[in-house]
């Protein structure tokens, strides 16, 4: 992030400003909890318009790029809610698109990445896969995971230990599964 305190965004320069320094990773964090690249990309649109829209309101706010994480981690909710079902069972079930030619080979590797990392981190709890997701393909820290899950930071990492160690050991049971198989 940023090594002083970013304001809110209240221009049209300011919100360019701030779209062009976080729109990439705002979209990667809709983009793996949705698996569609489109509709990540529409979300982050749509909450950039309402921050600039609630901008007066907003001012008081001290961290605008985690807010903006949060208000697109919520968008991302309420399109998987409207849908009625956890997207990752929709991408398992359409995993056969990877086949289709017509698909470009960068879609193609984000899907497999999207479906590779959601199979591993559902196996999970949903509070400790959500703080790894965060840490680690978003890159935060984790204060500033702290502040969109509005929780301690003491919890951001006890959730982040025990998620590696359970996922530590789900790989080595594959592996040993594999290791059998051959």
């Amino acid at each position: 992030m940023t090594e002083h305190p970013e304001k809110f965004p209240q221009t049209h320069a300011e919100l360019g400003e701030f779209v062009k320094k976080n729109q990439d990773r705002l979209v990667r964090h809709a983009y793996f909890r949705l698996g569609n690249q489109e509709e990540a990309e529409d979300i982050v649109q749509e909450v950039m318009i309402r921050m600039y829209q609630e901008k007066e309101n907003k001012q008081h706010i001290e961290q605008p790029v985690s807010y903006a994480f949060r208000m697109v981690y919520n968008a991302c909710i309420d399109v998987l809610r409207k849908k009625g079902r956890n997207n990752f069972d929709q991408l398992v079930e359409k995993e056969t698109l990877a086949a289709d030619p017509s698909n470009c080979e960068r879609e193609i590797i984000a899907r497999e990445e999207y479906v590779r990392i959601n199979r591993l981190l559902s196996s999970i709890p949903g509070e400790q896969a959500e703080v790894l997701r965060l840490r680690v393909i978003d890159e935060m820290s984790f204060v500033e995971i702290a502040e969109i899950m509005k929780v301690p930071v003491t919890t951001i990492k006890s959730r982040f230990s025990y998620g590696i160690i359970k996922l530590r050991t789900k790989i080595k049971n594959l592996e040993e599964v594999n290791y059998e198989l051959h």
